[in-house]
């Protein structure tokens, strides 16, 4: 597997959208992510491993959204990769606690999933759309 992007919001430490575009840096050749303890370099491997597997391997799902994110923000994760050389693409979100569009309090926000192969025209076929089928689809 190669991956192509990976771009996630009000996820793990960041509150706001983060993207990452790997073939940028695959022009380059070997490339490593870097940075200081703490800065969130885990966070980027972690988006991928909870895009393709509904999981983390250090982290607990309470552990997903952002703590700093705004109530309001959407917790989500969207990963390209290349298998085999066919493009995919999985899209996921997390259960969370989110305000409530009607009345006060919160509401939970129930988990979604759905992984797409990209045409070479741009275009995309649904090959899952529910949790547990996106996930058995990428452990296959």
């Amino acid at each position: 597997m190669r991956p192509l992007r990976v771009e996630f919001s009000a996820f793990g430490p960041y509150p706001g959208t983060v993207s990452v575009d790997f073939t940028r840096l695959a022009e380059r050749g070997l490339y490593v992510i870097t940075g200081p303890t703490g800065s969130g370099k885990t966070t980027v491997f972690d988006a991928m491993t909870f895009a393709l597997y509904n999981t983390m391997v250090l982290k607990e799902p309470k552990d997903i959204r952002s703590h700093h994110a705004a109530p309001d923000a959407t917790t989500w994760v969207r990963f390209d990769f290349e298998l085999d050389g066919v493009e995919y693409r999985v899209e996921r979100s997390p259960e969370y606690e989110r305000p409530s569009r009607r009345g006060g309090g919160t509401t939970t926000e129930k988990p979604s999933a759905s992984l797409v192969r990209v045409e070479a025209d741009g275009s995309t076929t649904s090959l899952a759309t529910k949790v547990r089928d996106v996930t058995q689809h990428c452990e296959e």
